[in-house]
């Protein structure tokens, strides 16, 4: 008999000057019709600006990528340089950090990376990235191409990672 165990973990602000990207993708099904989600928070925790948007039929790897390059876009744009970008993926985050892009994402990926001045990948658990799977969820039920925009925390928001506080997963 398997015995689960929990094992507290526990969620991390950036740096000062540093933006993070907490970043999930969504599908129902694999593939499935999708959508990605993203968050942006300050070294304070502030809610800075979140995303979603409709993918059609894809899969959950491909999600995962497109929320990243997203998040990194919407930074671009904002003329936001320092960033760490964290997402419940291990195999996009792993990939990410060894360069290793989707063929179809490899010319969005080079004209971000011409332009930030450092960036920091992190892995982080689903128990510790529920902002952006909840914006990743309303994503998938987006039509494709469909987005929505938030510059101040909406209410649908019910609550956001904590600094400090632990949370529990279990294994």
């Amino acid at each position: 008999m398997r015995r689960t165990r929990s094992v507290e973990i526990f969620f991390y602000l950036p740096n000062e000057n540093e933006l993070l990207l907490c970043c999930d993708g969504a599908s129902r099904g694999n593939p499935g019709i999708a959508g990605y989600g993203f968050v942006v928070r300050n070294h304070f925790g502030s809610f800075i600006f979140a995303e979603s948007g409709g993918l059609g039929i894809t899969t959950n790897y491909v999600a995962e990528f497109i929320s990243c390059i997203k998040a990194l876009e919407w930074a671009v744009e904002c003329l936001s340089f320092k960033l760490v970008l964290q997402s419940d993926s291990s195999m996009c985050v792993k990939a990410l950090q060894q360069n290793k892009i989707p063929w179809f994402l490899l010319a969005r990926w080079q004209r971000i990376m011409a332009s930030i001045q450092s960036i920091t990948f992190k892995h982080a658990y689903r128990e510790i990235n529920f902002s952006a799977d909840h914006f990743a969820k309303k994503g998938a039920s987006l039509q494709k191409g469909q987005t929505l925009s938030f510059n101040d925390k909406p209410s649908s928001l019910q609550r956001m990672e904590n600094p400090g506080q632990p949370y529990y997963r279990f294994v």
